[in-house]
């Protein structure tokens, strides 16, 4: 497959799942009668990253083999206000029968060494190109604001900074993410409060 190919059916893969969370989104905010999801954005991974990827994996360094070997080539990030939403639309989106639901990863339950915490769904999705119907593969990671704002500044503090910096701050780094956990918590048990007002 060629690269501009590759790009143009992954982009289609970005479309079709922002489209679906955009009528979740719409669906759900009409039953609760408040604002579910914050954002929803979608990316392809560059062929920079997708090349240090595979070297680190040991693997061929080529778009063949990543289509292959990684999951998380084309991604979607939808931001949600509370915790027990990101369980909701997982589940919608999971019960559609035009997405295969190929693994799970919940870092909220069980967050990453670091403190990172997000639920990922790694999902095939079809896609219609030239006549022809191939899968892609899309990995969504469905998160509260509170956890994409660590998440940030996560990346921003340690990006590109050698090995020994993140041990340093590491401790800390996951104290914050707790911190910010506890908050999430907090926050949905003042929400169904109010709403029993």
């Amino acid at each position: 497959m060629q690269k501009d190919q590759y790009m143009l059916q992954a982009q289609y893969a970005i479309s079709i799942l922002e489209a679906k969370a955009k009528i979740i989104d719409e669906q759900m905010s009409m039953k609760y009668n408040r604002e579910i999801m914050r954002s929803v954005s979608g990316r392809v991974k560059t062929p920079e990253s997708i090349y240090a990827k595979l070297m680190r994996k040991g693997l061929e360094p080529n778009l063949k083999t990543a289509c292959e070997k990684l999951n998380d080539l084309i991604g979607v990030r939808i931001v949600c206000l509370f915790l027990d939403d990101v369980y909701k639309i997982a589940e919608i989106l999971t019960e559609q029968k035009d997405i295969e639901l190929v693994r799970k990863k919940d870092y909220i339950s069980k967050p990453k060494k670091n403190g990172y915490m997000s639920l990922h769904l790694i999902v095939d999705i079809p896609i219609y190109f030239d006549q022809n119907k191939s899968t892609k593969r899309v990995e969504i990671q469905i998160r509260t604001i509170a956890m994409d704002f660590w998440s940030v500044l996560d990346y921003q503090l340690l990006y590109k900074k050698d090995v020994s910096a993140a041990e340093k701050v590491g401790k800390e780094l996951k104290k914050y993410s707790e911190e910010i956990a506890d908050l999430d918590r907090k926050m949905q048990k003042l929400r169904n409060k109010i709403e029993k007002i």
